[in-house]
């Protein structure tokens, strides 16, 4: 039986450090039905140069030549333009693990509908050795922990073709605050979320990260803090991109409209403190955000 088509969607700005080395491992994957879209965002070092080099060398490499919108907007776009069975996000700076592809794909084949995979990672260094991990409960995937935050690592992520179309065909949200964080809004929504446990993605961790994992408490706090600054109002927007395009299954719709009442009303803010029904994976967050909640800070 023919293996179906996967297309890997990679935004690459800036990253002729280590984007060889990415392009290299998602070359070596076992599952060989494999095609990877580059759009390069902008690039001003060689980037570029190195893309066309891989371009020319592999006819399942294809380089898309833009200007800079940035990261989110960058992958959204790159959506658009994918058509294939399955399709997946990468980062430039990582190394996947050779069955990366083929496990994830195993994993969405029985999947009827809209689904999405994705999985732990291993964190490394710049040279790809290994850190010390923290050790937390594994992820329960929902919707209800999608309105408020994403346990989904989006270089870990798979999607079969009914989820991209659906989030394709709703419109590209203007204000979603991470592309694998919108996925996993409309996965929990209307389809199924696999977790994996297991790691098949060496992730870097280094200055240069988007969005990384931290290593020790105090860069956790100091993270968690930064995160908290950048995003502030970008969970409400998010939230309204959302229920403009997505109505109709009550019990989930009532979770964005309670969230987005909460701006307002003090008595929605109240209501949420005690809505376990949306939850953050960490029991930390969970007190967290509820003190949020109380100080209008969340959205």
């Amino acid at each position: 039986m023919a293996q179906k088509k996967v297309q890997i969607l990679l935004s690459a700005y800036n990253g002729e450090k280590y984007i060889r080395t990415q392009l290299d491992s998602i070359l070596a994957q076992t599952w060989e039905n494999l095609e990877i879209l580059v759009r390069d965002d902008g690039s001003t070092d060689q980037t570029l140069e190195i893309l066309a080099e891989y371009e020319k060398e592999y006819a399942n490499v294809k380089v898309y030549r833009e200007s800079n919108i940035g990261l989110v907007q960058s992958f959204l776009k790159l959506l658009t333009y994918s058509d294939a069975d399955y399709i997946g996000f990468s980062d430039q700076d990582d190394f996947w693990l050779p069955e990366k592809v083929e496990r994830a794909a195993e994993k969405l084949a029985p999947c009827a509908g809209p689904a999405l995979y994705c999985s732990n990672q291993t964190l490394v260094d710049d040279d790809l050795k290994e850190l010390p991990g923290e050790t937390v409960p594994e992820p329960v995937p929902g919707f209800g922990n999608a309105v408020i935050e994403s346990m989904c690592t989006g270089c870990t992520v798979l999607m079969n073709r009914e989820l991209r179309d659906i989030v394709v065909n709703k419109g590209i949200p203007a204000h979603a605050i991470w592309h694998d964080w919108w996925c996993y809004m409309v996965a929990t929504y209307l389809g199924t979320m696999i977790f994996d446990k297991n790691a098949y993605i060496l992730y870097r961790q280094h200055a240069d990260n988007e969005l990384g994992s931290s290593r020790s408490a105090w860069q956790m706090i100091k993270n968690k803090w930064d995160f908290l600054k950048k995003t502030r109002g970008c969970l409400g927007a998010q939230l309204k991109d959302f229920q403009a395009r997505f109505r109709g299954i009550p019990e989930k719709d009532a979770l964005v409209d309670l969230l987005l009442a909460s701006e307002h009303s003090i008595g929605a803010r109240w209501k949420l403190v005690f809505k376990k029904e949306i939850y953050r994976q960490k029991p930390l967050d969970q007190v967290v955000v509820r003190f949020l909640y109380l100080c209008n800070k969340m959205l």
